[in-house]
């Protein structure tokens, strides 16, 4: 399985593809590491990221986004901008989205952690969070799956 994950921050959308093969996990090369939302008041602005990612993500043949959700209160909330692009995003046909919980993040860390050296994947800094969120969502479908 193929999959974009997807780190919000503010009116950016960090991008990694990602897929898990044999305990191995790949990271494929993309045009984009990040798109940026100019302005989210315009309902035009968010037709052309819509439109923007959904053929990225039909360029890549990926099915599947995993999005780290964003807390709706307190000290560490998402922007508006950000829960904009999120429901931009989930709106997009043929493609079906997770939102991963903090409280779930920080389970899946536990239960099934990553050992991969992010040094090594060639991403951007700015890419990581977006990377572990990936790999720890790939480990724990890999880790159901197996147990099925």
């Amino acid at each position: 399985m193929k999959i974009c994950s997807v780190e919000l921050a503010g009116s950016e959308v960090n991008l990694c593809l990602l897929s898990l093969d044999s305990g191995m996990f790949e990271v494929p090369e993309c045009r984009k590491r990040k798109i940026t939302v100019s302005n989210s008041v315009e309902a035009f602005q968010m037709r052309q990221f819509q439109k923007e990612f959904a053929q990225l993500m039909t360029d890549y043949k990926i099915t599947h986004v995993v999005i780290k959700e964003r807390m709706t209160k307190g000290k560490f909330s998402g922007s508006s901008t950000s829960f904009k692009i999120e429901a931009a995003i989930q709106l997009i046909d043929n493609l079906d989205v997770t939102m991963v919980s903090q409280t779930f993040y920080k389970q899946m860390q536990q239960d099934h952690p990553i050992f991969v050296d992010f040094a090594e994947t060639e991403l951007k800094k700015f890419q990581q969070n977006a990377f572990t969120l990936g790999c720890l969502y790939l480990n724990e479908k890999a880790a159901k799956d197996s147990s099925i």
